[in-house]
């Protein structure tokens, strides 16, 4: 017994060290965020929006910014519709070769993004979405869907079918008994999905960089080349930017699923 409460301590102080490990470098970053200076200075010297401004003001950052977030919520939506119907097929339909079809499915997590992004580029070539919006959609989408799958199928496998059978017998149609009576209680699984989905397109910078152009220059893409060049607090003020988006999102999420607990104490 004194063992067991050994072993909690070190994976308490454990779990406090790997915190304060990805936490420290956003302590250091937002102040930077506020130096009125042109050099990275911690701690700043005095505090100024003079960044946040530059980001701002600069329209090839806002383009970068709004191709990013469309083309995120684009592949968020994508993945998960197709992982969606790849998890029912595998879960309900598909009784030979499962394996096979979900190791295709799962393929690119093994495939270095180079290798995918030079057969991406060559196919591309060929059928003339080289530079396109949807272009990057369609590739974008090759590496968040063995994410979706994965993620959905577990959650469906997870479901009792019970009442979807009943619901048929009763009559429903095989669509409306899906999306009454499964797709509720798999919410939790789409909406990991579409967040796993988005996160993977906004931090691809490969296969941008292979078949985007310079007309198709995505957030992460337009830091990449920026840093290069010049390193300025500029950065810093963007990478503040999306950890302030990040803590909001959770902490809607949080009050959400706080409310949602509450609410049958109650009724």
């Amino acid at each position: 017994m004194r063992l067991g409460k050994v072993g909690q301590r070190l994976l308490a102080v454990s779990a406090n060290i790997v915190v304060a490990f990805l936490i420290l470098p956003i302590l250091v970053v937002i102040p930077l965020s506020f130096t009125p200076g042109t050099v990275l200075n911690f701690p700043p010297d005095g505090l100024s929006l003079r960044w946040y401004q530059d980001f701002f003001g600069d329209e090839r950052w806002i383009n970068a910014t709004w191709l990013s977030l469309r083309l995120g919520v684009a592949v968020a939506i994508t993945s998960t519709a197709l992982g969606l119907l790849a998890a029912i097929a595998l879960t309900r339909y598909i009784k030979r070769g499962a394996f096979l079809v979900r190791g295709l499915l799962v393929a690119p997590l093994i495939v270095p993004p180079i290798v995918t992004a030079v057969a991406v580029f060559d196919i591309y070539v060929r059928v003339g979405l080289l530079r396109t919006f949807p272009g990057l959609v369609i590739a974008h989408t090759i590496l968040a869907l063995p994410f979706s799958v994965l993620l959905i199928e577990s959650a469906l496998r997870a479901v009792d079918f019970g009442p979807f059978e009943a619901a048929l017998s009763l009559g429903a149609t095989n669509r409306r008994a899906w999306r009454m009576v499964v797709l509720p209680g798999i919410t939790p699984a789409l909406m990991a999905s579409a967040v796993f989905s988005f996160l993977i397109s906004w931090d691809e910078v490969v296969l941008v960089v292979f078949i985007g152009g310079a007309r198709s220059q995505t957030l992460p893409l337009r830091m990449f080349e920026f840093i290069e060049t010049q390193i300025r607090p500029t950065l810093a003020a963007i990478s503040s930017l999306i950890v302030y988006v990040i803590a909001a999102v959770l902490t809607v999420v949080y009050l959400r699923s706080r409310l949602s607990i509450s609410s049958p104490d109650r009724t």
